[in-house]
């Protein structure tokens, strides 16, 4: 008389696909992407007024260039700051009437997100109210920079090591 596993088998892999859709909805609960805020504003004002951020971002970019300086991968000690230099497009001065506030995540997360403030224009260059983090791994600093009625929000990526 010969043993018949198929029962066993598929019973087995009935646990392992609801151990995995627990396991998927549980992540989903403690990270929910609906409260990711993108420069302050959460993701349900960015959809309902996307074509008027798309609007703003393009005008901007005819007047300005702007860019987020300093190395992409720094040190857990070292990074402590962000760095935004804009310069207005016609004759390549540097921006000093600019209003930057400046915001700190975690990608795929909102538990580490901070509102660090309205950045200062020192030496050519906007900076960051100074910060801490205190883990490794990938941080985006994020730039929402205003000049009259246009405005544009910006995201850097870093590698904290």
């Amino acid at each position: 008389m010969t043993k018949n596993y198929w029962p066993i088998g598929i019973f087995l892999l009935a646990m392992v696909v609801v151990g995995l859709i627990v396991l998927t909805i549980k992540t989903a609960l403690n990270n929910p992407v609906e409260m990711k805020a993108m420069c302050g504003m959460d993701s349900q004002y960015v959809d309902e007024n996307i074509n008027e951020i798309t609007q703003k971002r393009q005008a901007f970019l005819r007047q300005y260039t702007i860019e987020f300086e300093g190395p992409k991968e720094q040190g857990l000690k070292e990074f402590k700051m962000a760095f935004v230099e804009i310069r207005n497009l016609k004759n390549q001065k540097l921006q000093t009437d600019a209003k930057v506030s400046f915001f700190l995540a975690r990608p795929n997360t909102i538990q580490e997100d901070k509102t660090l403030g309205e950045g200062e224009f020192v030496d050519g260059i906007y900076q960051s109210p100074s910060f801490e983090v205190d883990k490794q791994g990938r941080w985006q600093v994020e730039a929402y920079v205003e000049i009259g009625e246009d405005s544009i929000c910006l995201m850097q990526e870093y590698l904290i090591k």
